[in-house]
């Protein structure tokens, strides 16, 4: 090929050449383009696209590629040109404002030159690369490690390896799925689980659209132009570069691990290197680069290219944060209970009440306190008065003696200057102290013994037991008030599922308190636990509104495991349960695992989007692989539900199906006539969205359009918890103030007053009072971390493990309060 190219090279040019200089009459010139243009116009058809309307109604053929080539050729330029169309084709508006007149094109200029552009490209065959040196291949889909689709208007549609990638049509990888694409101008891209992402060319110019997820970029070299990532709220520029962008609920982050990267948010651009990390927002924190490029199949070789390119990668810390704590690595390895406290007067003067409350709401660490701790609240509300003679940390320890039984607990502290035994007698408080090492440990003489011989070890050996780490791990993100339990240590492990630590901390972010708690397992998380999936992108968030007042959102980790599991629980074995399956299977002609669980993606939402009486107006959206064998089962499940109720002499559950601007409704409802029994439904974009009425659904539908959904919403914004993911695996958000404030105030007058109505006034004032609310969950392998603007204490370990969440989680935190709280955010 080299050879054929060196030979015929100067006859190329010289052909080139003559093609440039030589003059043409502009009869000619006008001839042809009439010629091309008549040949467009027969190959395009005979619908007229005069106007942005005509053209927009040519989008979703255009997307699916199902259009003539000459069309869509017109459709593509006319993007390029008009950016109102562009944003729709986007997916950025729902529609356009009326044009005052169609804008004038003049296609016959137009296509003249798009004739001399073909003939010109005729002759340059031979050349693998565009004038500018830029690789013109096809996009392939190289790899893929589980399920990889394109979404469709028609539906989903499964992409192997060795396919053409399309160009506008949004690829999305499944759960548990990754895959590695090689784009047009020979960049490679490795997209993440439950990720989506689109791409368009313009000019030189290549853009990836990430809708979710993360993707890891290794961008070709060029001579010209870029290769752009668009998230909802950032722009990414490079050239050559190897990067990862992550985009969430909570915003983006971009990674750096080689090159030089270009991150443009709110028109002001910053400029990363090797090791270099950026996020949109302040609730997102920042995490080492080898921790966000983690989950790649490529990750060692990143990070050794990352480690030769910048070494010693620190973390971010935040200011006014403990990272580190001295006193930890000194305590004993039998320790089974650790509180760190800051050293500040804020802190100090709320303890006894922090501490009451919290072990009074926690029912494992209630029992162990009263028994034991209780005589400490006294001293913690007096070391207010004693800031100055200890240091930035006081640590309450819990642990076993030389006889195996627990000790009181003991005040442990750095000594800041002399004077602080003394300090303890002015106070009258009855308790030994000792100091070593220029520490100080106190509380009752026999824990204060014990306690001393391990000090005057080389070592507590508490820094080597699996506890330590565990807490060290909260240091990592920067620690406020901690409390931290060794449940099985304890002896509170009964029934617990396999929980082995519990933790929960309060700290002051951005002069805002935000509270976390923590349910490590003994292993790798078991039971319903597990059903929990690791943070993902939620999607079924983009139908959901902003006037919703309560949205519970989730992804699970397999469907079909939870099918498994709850059958075999409540059949008491797996023979049973199979038995189940079987049966349920010759009764409905639905294989409840194979024709349901399977085609399910596992993300799922439910919310009340709208109005609550007279019909409430929930909305439920679940991510889906297989629209059609569900849309079969539904109709098998009808239809058995008809034959029994028929024979027992009901009337029949309804269906019924329509069409609206070319999308497919289907309804089912109660054959009483009722409206609290009808259920609408459609699939779009690998969701079924479902809710009371048609008119539900269709906001659904505007709102994702659109891009104004519930995650865009600044009273959800404003509750989002300050740490490091981007997503939820859980999420729980409820704004019923707005709901319930108007009906508080009608019904109000109705409450009987006297002794008998004190506690129902309570009640209404306290309906009045509620505050909107957030409870985020993030499954890890081997635990389950939770951030709320509540009080996180309250849930039960053992009822949240076991699947009682009403007693689990704490609703009575939504309540509103005549006492002062704490905000969140």
């Amino acid at each position: 090929m080299n050879s054929e190219y060196n030979t015929m090279g100067p006859a190329l040019e010289q052909a080139m050449s003559e093609i440039t200089n030589e003059v043409v009459d502009e009869a000619v010139i006008e001839a042809a383009a009439a010629r091309v243009w008549a040949n467009v116009v027969r190959e395009a058809g005979h619908v007229a696209l005069r106007n942005c309307d005509d053209f927009q109604a040519q989008l979703p053929e255009f997307k699916a590629g199902r259009l003539p080539e000459a069309r869509a050729l017109l459709v593509k330029d006319h993007l390029h040109e008009c950016v109102a169309c562009r944003r729709v084709y986007e997916g950025r508006l729902v529609a356009m404002p009326v044009q005052a007149a169609p804008r004038k094109v003049n296609y016959t200029a137009r296509w003249a030159v798009a004739a001399a552009v073909v003939a010109a490209a005729g002759l340059s065959v031979w050349v693998a690369y565009d004038q500018n040196g830029n690789r013109t291949g096809h996009a392939i889909v190289q790899t893929v490690n589980g399920t990889l689709y394109e979404i469709l208007p028609t539906g989903i549609q499964v992409l192997n390896a060795g396919q053409p990638l399309p160009d506008g049509i949004e690829i999305r990888t499944a759960k548990d799925s990754d895959a590695m694409l090689q784009l047009k101008d020979g960049s490679v891209v490795e997209l993440r689980e439950r990720s989506g992402f689109s791409t368009t060319q313009t000019a030189s110019d290549l853009t990836i659209r990430l809708e979710r997820g993360s993707v890891i970029v290794q961008a070709a070299k060029r001579s010209s132009g870029h290769l752009y990532v668009n998230t909802v709220d950032c722009r990414v520029a490079v050239t050559g570069t190897v990067f990862s962008v992550t985009s969430g609920v909570k915003g983006s982050r971009v990674s750096v691990v080689e090159g030089e990267v270009h991150v443009t948010q709110d028109n002001r651009e910053k400029i990363l290197h090797p090791g270099d990390q950026s996020v949109t927002s302040p609730n997102l924190e920042p995490v080492s680069v080898k921790e966000d490029i983690g989950w790649s199949r490529n990750r060692e070789k990143l990070i050794q290219q990352l480690e030769s390119l910048r070494a010693g990668l620190a973390q971010i810390q935040m200011p006014q944060l403990r990272y580190s704590s001295k006193l930890a690595a000194q305590l004993p390895a039998s320790t089974v209970f650790f509180a760190s406290i800051p050293n500040l007067a804020d802190y100090l003067g709320q303890t006894q009440v922090v501490f009451r409350r919290k072990m009074a709401e926690s029912p494992e660490l209630s029992g162990w306190w009263k028994g034991h701790g209780a005589d400490v609240e006294p001293i913690l509300e007096k070391l207010r008065a004693a800031s100055e003679y200890l240091g930035d940390e006081i640590v309450v320890t819990g642990f076993a003696g030389s006889n195996g039984r627990m000790q009181m607990p003991v005040i442990f502290a750095e000594v800041k200057k002399p004077g602080f035994a003394e300090f303890l007698k002015q106070q009258h408080l009855p308790l030994a102290s000792e100091e070593r090492k220029g520490m100080v440990a106190f509380g009752s003489a026999a824990a204060v013994g014990e306690f001393t011989a391990h000090l005057d070890g080389a070592s507590g050996g508490f820094a080597g037991t699996p506890f330590y780490a565990r807490i060290m791990e909260s240091y990592k993100n920067g620690a406020g008030l901690l409390l931290c339990a060794d449940i099985a240590g304890m002896g509170q492990n009964q029934a617990t599922g396999g929980v082995r630590y519990f933790m929960a901390e309060e700290k002051q972010v951005d002069k805002q308190m935000e509270a976390r708690a923590s349910v490590g397992f003994d292993g790798p998380r078991s039971g319903m636990a597990a059903w929990l999936a690791n943070p993902a992108p939620m999607g079924a968030l983009d139908y959901i509104s902003p006037e919703a007042t309560i949205v519970t959102a989730f992804v699970v980790k397999s469907p079909t495991t939870i099918v498994n599991e709850l059958l075999t629980v409540q059949q008491r074995s797996p023979a049973a349960a199979e038995k189940a399956l079987a049966d349920a299977q010759i009764q409905t002609g639905i294989d409840i695992r194979k024709d349901l669980a399977d085609a399910l993606g596992g993300e799922f939402s439910l919310s009340l989007d709208g109005p609550a009486i007279p019909v409430p107006s929930w909305k439920l959206v679940t991510e889906v692989y297989d629209p059609a064998r569900i849309e079969a089962s539904l109709e098998k499940f009808v239809d058995a539900t008809n034959r029994d109720i028929v024979k027992s002499g009901g009337r029949p559950v309804r269906t019924a199906q329509e069409t609206v601007d070319g999308r497919k409704y289907y309804m089912i409802a109660g054959g009483d006539g009722s409206p609290l029994t009808e259920a609408h439904y459609t699939f779009a974009d690998g969701y079924m969205i479902a809710a009371p009425t048609r008119a539900l659904v269709s906001r659904a539908l505007q709102v994702k359009t659109a891009g104004t959904s519930i995650t865009h919403s600044a009273a959800f914004i404003a509750l989002l918890p300050r740490d490091h993911y981007n997503n939820f695996s859980a999420v729980i958000y409820q704004n019923l103030g707005t709901t319930l404030a108007p009906l508080v105030s009608l019904f109000g007058g109705m409450v009987p007053q006297g002794r008998g109505g004190h506690q129902a006034a309570d009640m209404m004032q306290g309906l009045s009072n509620m505050k909107s609310t957030m409870i985020a969950a993030y499954g890890e392998p081997d635990r389950i971390d939770v951030a709320t603007s509540g009080n996180l204490m309250g849930m039960s370990i053992n009822n949240l493990i076991t699947g009682n969440l009403q007693n689990a989680i704490p609703f009575t935190q939504f309540m509103g309060t005549r006492e002062r709280a704490t905000a969140f955010k």
